[in-house]
């Protein structure tokens, strides 16, 4: 008799309490690093100002600084110039459990600087570097599935609080985790398990969730919002390509610079100039992009497209700057940014489809996690299942013309640049 779920076997067994203990102290750990970094930033920067301008002009200073510490500590920690983001590093299937503390100190320290990034990586690195080295201790020689599964779970439990929700930290880790679909439901129990708890640590301490958190009015469903899916889909495509570009142009104008401290001060320098000019830029991106919706009547169109454009640009700048974080949250920004302004310029398209197609469709052009971002971004604007359908056309559409794109310029043996994810 054939069990989709080992049970009967001593490892797995051991495995899934193993899971339960990481999401305890992975619940813990990221609590402890999401309050720390928020608090810091928040002490910093204050709550998000959505004028032109309304920034602080000694910012600058502090992410100079911050970019500065950065350049000075990495060659120190031996940390090389070129990371994977934690995207790369869940679709590899491993964490080097070595590195992690060093890895995730940068990204803290990053965080606080104002760096206009996410925690993503620093939880994927904490999640799974936990895990790495359970796995080390337990699982040295006898079975890969194993170790694979108990550092997918630790990253589940990081994601568990990044999204505030056990089911989405599950979800996106098991649709980008190279686990065989055989052992779908095998893999996927203990990263669960660790998700639940370390989301049950955090929602008791904090008592918020990501989810139903921007309030946008859901209008009611007609066919033709299935097209207006497709076009958003479109444009979130053509969105991820100009940013590719942008990372692309803002990296050879930093390689003309000089290696070391002199890049980190001056690019971090920049993203703090960036963050004067256009604060809503400035970390993640989920506060901010709750200020966006809330005042995009008062903000308006031009504004919008300048702050989408400067967040893309920030971003940029704190790659090269040699800040480490994640990409997915500020992501998320762009499209749902993308979105207020699209419904500004055309009324008829309704506003929660249009936030939640590019905020779910923008990071989905080029991760492949489309069941768990549709599923954010539903949940996140509230939609119902009749509604939720042309975002998650949008992000179909994305990602299969972004793909398209690749290939066809791969076929014609064009440098295509990777996208930082």
């Amino acid at each position: 008799m054939t069990h989709s779920i080992p049970i009967e076997r001593p490892w797995y067994r051991q495995l899934l309490v193993a899971a339960a203990a990481i999401g305890v102290a992975v619940g813990v750990l990221g609590l402890g690093y999401l309050g720390i970094t928020g608090k810091a930033s928040e002490a910093i920067f204050g709550d998000p100002r959505t004028e032109a301008f309304s920034g602080e002009w000694w910012w600058i200073a502090v992410t100079a600084t911050g970019g500065a510490l950065v350049a000075l500590l990495r060659p120190r920690w031996k940390i090389p110039e070129e990371v994977p983001g934690g995207v790369a590093v869940i679709e590899s299937g491993t964490v080097d459990h070595r590195v992690a503390p060093s890895w995730i100190a940068i990204a803290a320290i990053s965080a606080v600087a104002g760096a206009s990034l996410g925690p993503s990586f620093a939880l994927v690195m904490m999640g799974g570097g936990l895990g790495s080295w359970v796995a080390s201790r337990r699982w040295v020689h006898d079975d890969d599935n194993a170790r694979l599964d108990v550092t997918m779970a630790g990253i589940a439990g990081g994601f568990g609080g990044a999204f505030t929700s056990p089911a989405l930290g599950t979800i996106v880790v098991s649709e980008l985790a190279p686990i065989p679909k055989d052992r779908y439901v095998e893999g996927i129990l203990p990263q669960l398990i660790a998700a639940t708890i370390a989301f049950a640590i955090y929602f008791g301490v904090v008592g918020t969730t990501f989810l139903n958190s921007f309030a946008v009015p859901v209008e009611e469903f007609q066919t033709w919002h299935l097209l207006v899916g497709v076009g958003l889909g479109a444009a979130a495509s053509l969105l991820m390509i100009v940013f590719v570009l942008l990372v692309k142009g803002v990296q050879a104008l930093a390689d003309k610079l000089p290696q070391g401290l002199a890049r980190g001060t001056i690019c971090g320098a920049l993203v703090g100039f960036v963050a004067v000019a256009l604060p809503l830029t400035l970390g993640a991106g989920n506060d901010q992009l709750s200020a966006v919706i809330d005042e995009s009547a008062s903000i308006g169109a031009w504004m919008l497209l300048a702050v989408l454009v400067g967040k893309m640009v920030a971003m940029a700048l704190s790659l090269a700057t040699g800040f480490m974080g994640g990409n997915v949250l500020p992501m998320l920004f762009v499209g749902g940014t993308a979105g207020v302004m699209i419904h500004l310029t055309i009324p008829d398209i309704p506003y929660a489809i249009a936030v939640g197609a590019m905020l779910a469709a923008t990071p989905g052009a080029v991760i492949k996690a489309p069941i768990g971002l549709a599923i954010i971004a539903v949940l996140s604007v509230g939609l119902g299942p009749l509604t939720a359908a042309p975002v998650i056309i949008a992000v179909v559409t994305s990602h299969l013309l972004t793909t398209g794109i690749v290939t066809a310029l791969k076929a014609r043996r064009a440098s295509v640049p990777d996208v930082p994810t």
